[in-house]
C-alpha cells in the first residue's frame, strides 16, 4: 500500500515536521497517545506513549512500533493503551 499525504490527512494525521531528515505525520488520540507515521529514509508506523509526567512531550515517552497497515486497527489499539511501565 502506497501512503500518500492525502490518504494520511483524510485518516485524521496532521503534518508535524520539527526536523528537516524526518516527516512526522501525527493522529493525537488522547492526552497521552499519538498514532505516528514518520518517513525518513525508512518509514515508521508508531504508537508514541507519553510519560504521565513528561516535561517534554516528544523526548518523554515510549514508542511502540506498529507491524500493521491497517490504520484503524492501529487508532483502535492506541486507543486502548493507558501507560506503560519498565
Amino acid at each position: 500500500m502506497e501512503i500518500t499525504k492525502e490518504f494520511l490527512e483524510e485518516k485524521g494525521f496532521v503534518l508535524d515536521n520539527k526536523e528537516n531528515v524526518i516527516i512526522n505525520y501525527v493522529k493525537k488520540i488522547n492526552e497521552f497517545n499519538d498514532l505516528v507515521v514518520a518517513v525518513s529514509p525508512l518509514q515508521e508506523f508508531f504508537i508514541w506513549v507519553k510519560d504521565q509526567e513528561f516535561e517534554d512531550p516528544d523526548m518523554d515517552g515510549v514508542k511502540i512500533h506498529l507491524d500493521t497497515d491497517d490504520f484503524d486497527l492501529a487508532e483502535k489499539i492506541a486507543q486502548i493503551i493507558c501507560g506503560v511501565e519498565f
